[in-house]
């Protein structure tokens, strides 16, 4: 094993105060690294701000590590130049050579010790340096591919606008799907696996678990939980299992991902219909019914469903608008007694 020291130089940052700095947007200024977070949670950047005269921003590539704070050791390579604030530390490879996919392990590696410093009021800031690494890193760590936008950002040419949700018609979920249900299987039936397991969570694609057992369901369908984050529905690109919160619904037709993910965000707006004393259960599932675009023929139009949410990869624009169809009419809504 190594020491974070042997593997890099370790500097404790600008110690900036943002609040007295001037703050602008990206393309003017310079990313600036808190501790607790960011604009998403996942780099650390809590904002951009001017350049201060004779203060060089650090470099891309190196290496951020929260010392203290709620997410004490979250650490990120940083893709921008930046400043710091206080208590963050900086860490710049020894060998120059290091690749940034050797640099996202070892920064991953880094937040797994975090559970050292979990006594109250305990800091990294003298520890940091000697948190043991491994000297060999695992095969795929060269092989691993990292996403980056440009393969999400491919967007239909012209954009597609999304057309008035307050024209489409209803259609019955029963139509459009096969709707079965989940199955019950108790942690203690379950070993550590490749296969998903989909339970009644709003969180990372539904997966609750990792587990040994074969698949119940083929992958290219919805999952949608009546029980617990009820109405949460997640697109599920591999086979995988589920729980008995949770109902699948499989198309009946053949319709592409993107699609279904419309579909799936339509599904998320009907959830508040549902609550503890008036659950989504199999035959409320079946019965319900959703409003979504439909072509001359009145039949759901796949394509151009398909042809908004490629292009909109990043944008939130098609859930807010479509928001509004929760209460456009409360007489049907009041109608469902299944």
């Amino acid at each position: 094993m190594s020491t974070l020291n042997d593997l890099f130089q370790i500097e404790y940052g600008n110690k900036f105060d943002m609040n007295k700095m001037t703050r602008t947007d990206r393309l003017a200024g310079v990313a600036f690294v808190g501790r607790i977070g960011g604009l998403n949670g996942k780099s650390g950047i809590a904002g951009f701000v001017e350049p201060l005269a004779g203060v060089k921003p650090y470099s891309p590539g190196l290496l951020t590590v929260a010392l203290g704070g709620s997410r004490l050791l979250s650490t990120y390579v940083q893709q921008l130049p930046f400043y710091t604030a206080q208590n963050v530390a900086v860490l710049s490879p020894r060998n120059e050579e290091m690749s940034t996919k050797e640099r996202l392990f070892y920064a991953m590696c880094i937040r797994a010790n975090a559970f050292r410093y979990s006594a109250f009021g305990r800091e990294a800031n003298r520890t940091l340096g000697t948190l043991e690494v491994p000297d060999d890193l695992p095969d795929w760590v060269s092989t691993a591919q990292i996403p980056t936008y440009s393969g999400l950002s491919r967007a239909i040419a012209p954009d597609v606008d999304l057309n008035d949700p307050h024209e489409w018609p209803r259609f019955v979920l029963e139509d459009l799907f096969t709707v079965k249900k989940g199955r019950r299987v108790t942690k203690a039936q379950r070993v550590p696996g490749t296969t998903r397991f989909i339970g009644a969570s709003e969180k990372n694609n539904g997966i609750t678990d990792m587990c040994d057992l074969e698949p119940m369901f083929d992958s290219h369908c919805l999952t949608v939980p009546y029980n617990g984050s009820v109405g949460f529905a997640f697109y599920q690109d591999r086979p995988f299992c589920a729980s008995d919160d949770v109902q699948v619904l499989i198309p009946k037709e053949e319709v592409t991902r993107w699609a279904l993910l419309f579909v799936a965000t339509i599904i998320r707006v009907e959830k508040t219909r549902f609550s503890y004393g008036y659950k989504w259960n199999m035959a409320r599932m079946k019965k319900t019914t959703i409003r979504l675009p439909a072509d001359a023929s009145g039949e759901p139009d796949w394509v151009y469903m398909d042809s908004i949410m490629r292009g909109l990869p990043f944008s939130a624009a098609v859930a807010s608008r479509i928001g509004d169809v929760r209460n456009m009419d409360e007489e049907e809504q009041a109608s469902l007694t299944v």
